[in-house]
């Protein structure tokens, strides 16, 4: 356990991370971009659509004016560039995740895809230009997660800025691996994921949902042990991370997500106190969790709206609904509207659990276009 009182969560949606740690009594401060109605402690909006580190963050824990040595901060978004945010963060509290420097060089697609390629990691091919380009390609964006600025190529396109790059498409399931590292660079695996993706306004890929505890063979899982090996020892990765990877005629390496991901909330269970407070106890005190193995399967999909809506039925009122919208709130094009959740023993009752599930909310939402 630690003796911090204060936990600072930030993100896009931290609703998952503060039920995760509502029951150690400690004082929970959200700031994020949905502030959903199921959010556990005191929740404060950061406009920033993904939830960036940025002036909005640090002006509210300026006014909460935290004693920095009884503060956590977890960041489970990214750090706008204008300024040098992680550093005025650490001036509100320890930051509990892996170092910005650390963060930027992953982000540097470049250096990343030569380290690859040396240490013999697949991945899709990347293209120098686009009078290279073999289609179907895809244009992606080192900076955003969760498919966020991911989309098909088309002919002739240009790129933006210097974060996006070209990249071969590869048909295939994706799929994510969550593991928890400490600075001693050892590790444990905490689960496999089936990943889903949907078109919206923002992205031809967006992260919508996902199955947990996926069984994939032992070749399979040896190759995934060297490629996490590989990212803790080169960019010393600590706490709790996720890998991408799509699953075709061979493993490709996709993305890598150096903070907590959207299905860690999936294993929480597996864990004595809670997923987040594990992520907080490898940090500070380099201990790997003992996790408990199980073979129930969680899943979930975010509902998309295809147009600018009010939702107006008060979701509270389903159990299997998370990340709520308040009553009345409006709910902008491309913006998730709310989480749909099941669970099972069985992955096929599981996915029709789901279905249902999702059937039911479309009949409640029978107002709102629905992706």
């Amino acid at each position: 356990m630690f003796r911090q009182n204060n936990v600072v969560l930030i993100g896009s949606s931290v609703v998952e991370q503060s039920k995760s740690i509502k029951h150690l009594n400690k004082r929970i401060i959200n700031i994020d971009y949905f502030n959903d109605e199921d959010l556990i402690g005191e929740n404060y909006r950061n406009p920033n659509h993904f939830g960036f580190v940025n002036d909005d963050v640090i002006s509210i824990l300026k006014k909460l004016n935290l004693p920095r040595d009884d503060t956590l901060i977890i960041v489970s978004s990214d750090y706008e560039r204008d300024k040098d945010y992680y550093k005025l963060l650490t001036s509100y509290g320890e930051v509990i995740g892996n170092h910005y420097k650390d963060i930027l060089k992953l982000q540097d697609h470049k250096y990343l895809s030569s380290r690859l390629k040396e240490n013999n990691i697949n991945f899709p091919k990347r293209y120098n230009s686009n009078e290279e380009i073999i289609s179907p390609a895809l244009v992606k964006n080192s900076y955003l997660s969760g498919g966020s600025g991911v989309k098909i190529y088309k002919q002739n396109e240009q790129l933006k800025n210097n974060d996006e790059y070209y990249e071969q498409f590869i048909e295939g399931q994706v799929y994510s691996i969550i593991f928890i590292s400490n600075h001693n660079k050892n590790y444990e695996i905490i689960g496999i994921n089936k990943i889903f993706s949907k078109k919206t306004l923002y992205t031809d890929f967006c992260f919508s949902g996902a199955y947990s505890n996926i069984d994939l063979n032992k070749k399979q899982i040896k190759y995934l042990k060297n490629m996490i090996s590989f990212f803790i020892k080169e960019f010393n990765l600590i706490g709790i991370n996720g890998i991408d990877f799509i699953i075709s005629n061979d493993i490709y390496f996709l993305e890598i997500n150096p903070r907590i991901t959207q299905t860690c909330f999936l294993y929480d269970r597996n864990f004595t106190n809670g997923y987040i407070a594990a992520h907080i106890d490898c940090v500070l005190n380099k201990n790997l969790p003992n996790i408990k193995k199980s073979k129930y399967i969680r899943a979930f999909e975010n509902l998309y709206a295809a147009s600018s809506s009010t939702v107006d039925i008060d979701l509270g009122n389903f159990d299997f609904v998370t990340n709520i919208p308040k009553l009345n709130n409006f709910i902008d094009v491309g913006d998730p509207i709310c989480t749909i959740n099941s669970e099972s023993n069985d992955e096929k009752k599981v996915k029709n659990l789901l279905l249902n599930n999702i059937s039911l909310i479309k009949k409640e939402l029978i107002n709102i276009e629905i992706i």
